[in-house]
């Protein structure tokens, strides 16, 4: 298999790809000038940016279940990984030009709230469907969190999406019933 074509259909990618899509069709060009100012980013990264998207955590969701995958008449693929993704939204405060003012990082908020509750569901590239809700991490669980990015506590949006399915690698051989022959004897 070609690798390159692994990662570029990453399913965890293409699921972070579409909510940076979600997120700069509503806030550009209202609340942020530039779509190229809201990216990928980890908080503690100084880079010229006004709204971040990290993904910082990934969760098994066995409460859905999957089955197997016919590739063709003698083989199947494993069923795919069910996981929940968990992301955070943020401003930037330190971007070069200034960083975001505190009014503005509250209406950037604002309209990621309504963006989220607005669309409840991303469609990906490939026609699945994901849900994507707030996520109700606990104050203690936030403070950790940021303190372990070196940076005190800030106001952020936290994010889940799910079911995100991770196809599986493994196939098996199967072998299909062509003829059964039954033979009868009277006792």
């Amino acid at each position: 298999m070609d690798s390159n074509k692994d990662f570029l259909g990453s399913e965890i990618l293409q699921t972070g790809k579409c909510l940076l899509e979600l997120f700069r069709n509503s806030l550009c060009p209202e609340f942020i000038r530039d779509k190229d100012l809201i990216l990928f980013a980890a908080p503690w990264e100084e880079a010229d940016y006004r709204v971040g998207l990290y993904l910082y955590d990934i969760r098994d969701h066995s409460a859905m279940a999957t089955s197997e995958v016919a590739l063709d008449d003698s083989e199947r693929r494993f069923p795919p990984k069910a996981v929940e993704l968990s992301y955070l939204v943020f401003c930037n405060e330190t971007h070069r030009f200034g960083g975001v003012q505190r009014e503005q990082i509250q209406a950037l908020l604002s309209e990621i709230v309504r963006t989220v509750y607005d669309n409840p569901f991303l469609e990906r590239e490939s026609g699945e469907t994901l849900q994507i809700c707030f996520q109700q991490e606990s104050v203690e669980f936030k403070i950790r969190l940021w303190g372990s990015f070196q940076r005190p506590l800030q106001p952020a949006v936290y994010l889940q999406a799910v079911p995100v399915l991770i196809e599986s690698g493994r196939k098996r051989r199967v072998s299909s019933v062509r003829e059964r022959s039954y033979e009868m004897e009277r006792k």
